[in-house]
């Protein structure tokens, strides 16, 4: 470890006793770079308001509840990019050219609430161009709909 990043009110240790001027000094201690972090504030919620929590600091708290809400204009502000839903495919969740169906468990971050997403993008792999589709989440799957999935040139492995 070369150095460690974190928030400006980031607190850490018992009961929270450990601030970030204090993470900055053990660092010092044991040679290892700090790097503090100025707080990310939400423009929809910054309205004045003095305490930064109701200021609508970026948290990864209200990035989860714009997702469990299905808000992914409200998501990508917050991130500062569109979210990426990341999935693990294997060949047997491939069954037509049209339709990919995985189980949630296939799932590697945090998707959005259940519904329909009609303005996606499938990539697979780095170098893979990009197909627009249609995401539908539900409580035990998730389906990724577009018009030809043999465009991949994936082995889906």
């Amino acid at each position: 470890v070369c150095g460690v990043v974190a928030g400006e009110n980031y607190r850490f240790g018992y009961r929270a006793s450990g601030d970030a001027s204090e993470l900055v000094r053990l660092c010092e201690e044991y040679g290892i770079g700090a790097y503090i972090i100025s707080s990310v504030m939400d423009k929809k919620q910054d309205s004045g308001k003095r305490d930064s929590k109701d200021r609508g600091q970026v948290s990864s708290t209200r990035v989860r509840q714009a997702l469990a809400a299905g808000d992914m204009r409200y998501v990508s502000e917050l991130l500062g990019r569109a979210h990426r839903l990341i999935l693990r495919v294997r060949a047997r969740d491939v069954p037509s050219e049209r339709r990919i169906s995985v189980p949630r468990s296939s799932l590697l971050n945090l998707p959005p609430g259940n519904g329909i997403y009609k303005a996606c993008l499938l990539l697979v792999g780095d170098h893979e161009p990009s197909i627009p589709c249609s995401l539908v989440v539900d409580t035990s799957n998730i389906h990724v709909e577009a018009e030809d999935l043999r465009l991949c040139n994936s082995d889906w492995s």
